[in-house]
């Protein structure tokens, strides 16, 4: 049997074009694991660390000559969640790399129905807002370093096949989750209490919440289901 395939003049048998989905399907699970390295390591920026230290700040202060050095503080802030929250968003494609229970599909979905929120609202204000930047770039050399090393660890602990799975899988990602929650959550506290302005200090306090709900959910599902029984007792 003949199967046309794009372009028109191209004809590709049965098997090979199988083989072929087979082979795509395979490599997009291992970039999916890659990805997701930095969203379960507890939203580590995986970003290739730069050459050049110093490079990245100045370049920050040239993006943004206007702002005083208390906006320009913020903005850090305002960036670091913008590209965690862009992490998250991509939280549901771990579901295409392993298969978890239906209480761990559930934290995973609510995850990236939150990062992906957060993240079209920091665009919404970086656009009405001159005064937040939500491109800049903070964090010092080694820390990206460390957060690259991180991911790295991450990645091959989670690659298809290779990688860990079951209740162990499981417990590992929501650990991941419950520091990246914690993480996020404080953030959002010390920004809300430097930012001057009513509405993006709102902004903000409505976020904490939103990572203290994901953060308890992640939290209680540790304690009841990996770490506890009903009386107490440490789980296996």
């Amino acid at each position: 049997m003949i199967v046309r395939w794009a372009p028109a003049h191209v004809f590709v048998s049965k098997p090979r074009f199988r083989g072929i989905v087979g082979m795509h399907n395979s490599l997009r699970r291992t970039i999916f694991t890659f990805l997701l390295a930095g969203v379960a390591a507890g939203c580590a920026n995986t970003e290739k660390a730069s050459k050049q230290p110093g490079a990245k700040a100045e370049a920050d202060r040239a993006k943004a000559p206007d702002l005083s050095k208390h906006r320009l503080a913020l903005s850090e802030g305002y960036s670091m969640l913008y590209k965690d929250a862009s992490n998250l968003d991509l939280a549901e494609l771990i579901l295409y790399v392993k298969v978890e229970s239906d209480a761990v599909d559930k934290i995973v979905t609510a995850v990236a129905e939150v990062g992906g929120q957060l993240k079209k609202d920091l665009e919404r204000i970086a656009r009405d807002y001159p005064g937040v930047r939500i491109d800049l770039d903070p964090l010092p050399e080694m820390e990206k370093r460390k957060r690259a090393a991180i991911g790295k660890d991450r990645a091959r602990y989670f690659a298809p096949v290779i990688g860990h799975g079951g209740r162990e899988y499981e417990r590992t990602m929501l650990i991941a989750y419950a520091n990246g929650m914690n993480h996020e959550r404080h953030l959002c506290q010390v920004m809300a209490e430097a930012e001057p302005d009513a509405s993006l200090k709102k902004f903000l306090l409505d976020a904490e919440k939103r990572y203290d709900g994901l953060y308890d959910r992640v939290t209680a599902l540790l304690n009841k289901e990996y770490f506890k029984d009903p009386n107490g007792k440490a789980g296996d």
